[in-house]
């Protein structure tokens, strides 16, 4: 029986040291968070004038690298980076076409059209992010901020229907420069997010945004059949997936 106690305590006492000597759950939000996402958008035109109307939303993207830095408690950082944004969109207008270049006469018609926008951003967000504390390797997060986006380049072209022929068959436009969109749009975001502390040091995670751009068109954007200017916002779903170090 003596024996019996002196291995358990022995037993007890190796596994007590053991324990010690093994490396604790230290799992915690860092002081500094950076990492690279990508995902898919959808985006679709929120005209504010009447000679304008939303046509249906379209898919595009954005990819980057993101800085979170910490302000207090390891909960709340102040979040900004750099993303290439994607926006791809489409209005519906009265828009005049002159074909005299083909009918060898004067000839211009008003004609109901669809002009899509393909728009690259290089895009700086600053903003709030709140992190939870890590429980069982899981952080959720809240964010707000502003993005900055700055336009790359891009294209416009235009969908319509002839006169009398069948509305299943449409005429494009040539892709031209897209002239129409502001060089600087500023928009809002909020957005909530999960993180997973996939191993020692990394983090994977997974976003939901929403984002609405306060401005698209430049003054010069005008309609050639009225002279209003062109006004609309533009509001963004991102789903975006990512690696944090």
């Amino acid at each position: 029986m003596k024996k019996n106690i002196y291995l358990i305590v022995i037993l007890f006492y190796c596994y007590f040291a053991f324990a010690q000597q093994q490396p604790k759950n230290t799992v915690e939000n860092k002081m500094v968070l950076y990492g690279l996402f990508l995902g898919p958008t959808v985006d679709w035109f929120v005209p504010t004038i009447e000679e304008i109307n939303r046509e249906n939303a379209k898919g595009g993207g954005v990819a980057g690298v993101n800085l979170d830095i910490n302000l207090k408690g390891k909960l709340l950082y102040f979040s900004t980076g750099l993303f290439v944004r994607y926006l791809q969109a489409s209005l519906t207008f009265l828009h005049m076409y002159d074909f005299s270049i083909i009918t060898a006469k004067d000839t211009s018609l008003i004609l109901p059209t669809v002009r899509t926008y393909q728009t690259p951003y290089l895009t700086i967000p600053t903003g709030i992010k709140f992190r939870t504390k890590p429980l069982m390797g899981c952080v959720f997060v809240g964010k707000v901020g502003l993005y900055h986006n700055f336009k790359l380049g891009g294209e416009q072209f235009d969908n319509f229907a002839l006169p009398g022929a069948d509305p299943k068959y449409l005429v494009s436009t040539k892709r031209i420069k897209n002239t129409d969109a502001a060089l600087f749009a500023e928009s809002g975001y909020l957005g909530l997010g999960f993180e997973y502390h996939f191993k020692q040091g990394i983090r994977v995670f997974a976003n939901a945004d929403y984002c609405c751009q306060f401005n698209y068109f430049s003054s010069k954007a005008k309609s050639n059949v009225s002279e209003v200017q062109f006004k609309s916002l533009v509001h963004s779903l991102h789903i975006v997936f990512g690696v944090l170090f």
